[in-house]
């Protein structure tokens, strides 16, 4: 009964992070709708804890690895995102350190049971080795921000839309996993990845060039 209940409220909380995070995309890309944009980043966070928090739960319930692993990336995305949104001074917090530390390791561990799953003959296990990479490169580079004092201005700017994009990516992996089937699954699990991607590394360009979204402030969101 506490799992089947846990799974509704997993369910919808993946929904509507889904769906605010399509509006948050669509508005920063609007004139005037800076506001709409920061409302539906708010819900899309409060629906990714919700989503790591019940995740926990499941996983814990039912012993499954892979789900925990997931949840703790997938969290760390948005922790982050949301962190280079209201940190506009960029002062290192507590939380700031926690997470990347965690992260990092958790990094570690997803490798090992990476590696694991592959030895095994599971070919999610490559899915496992990819998120392991991207989690480990992107708390490094948190960790030297970090060490470094932090930042503000535009390279916040672009922290925080990396962060919240790749953390997009997670629940729209989650959706086509859930609703659709393919031999071998890591192509699903890793396919948003791949389109998504590059998505990101245009935005990091233009933003590095001085383009900041239309409907964000200059100097902060």
């Amino acid at each position: 009964m506490l799992q089947e209940l846990l799974l509704y409220v997993h369910i919808a909380a993946g929904f509507l992070a889904l769906v605010s995070a399509f509006i948050a995309a669509i508005t920063k890309t609007l004139n005037s709708a800076h506001k709409w944009h920061v409302y539906s980043g708010r819900v899309f966070f409060g629906g990714m804890i919700t989503i790591f928090l019940t995740a926990v739960s499941i996983s814990l319930i039912t012993g499954n690895v892979f789900l925990l692993l997931v949840a703790i990336f997938s969290v760390y995305l948005a922790l982050s995102g949301w962190s280079y949104a209201k940190n506009r001074r960029g002062t290192p917090q507590h939380l700031d350190w926690f997470r990347t530390f965690g992260m990092l390791t958790v990094s570690v561990v997803m490798a090992s049971y990476g590696a694991y799953l592959l030895l095994s003959d599971e070919t999610n296990g490559l899915t496992m080795l990819v998120f392991s990479g991207i989690g480990g490169a992107l708390s490094i580079n948190d960790l030297k921000t970090l060490y470094a004092g932090g930042v503000t201005g535009k390279e916040r700017i672009r922290r925080h839309l990396t962060m919240m994009l790749a953390g997009s990516i997670a629940t729209i992996t989650a959706f086509i996993v859930v609703n659709f089937t393919f031999d071998p699954a890591f192509v699903l699990w890793l396919a948003p990845t791949v389109v998504i991607t590059p998505v990101i590394v245009v935005w990091n360009i233009k933003i590095r060039r001085g383009v900041v979204p239309k409907g964000m402030p200059k100097n902060g969101v």
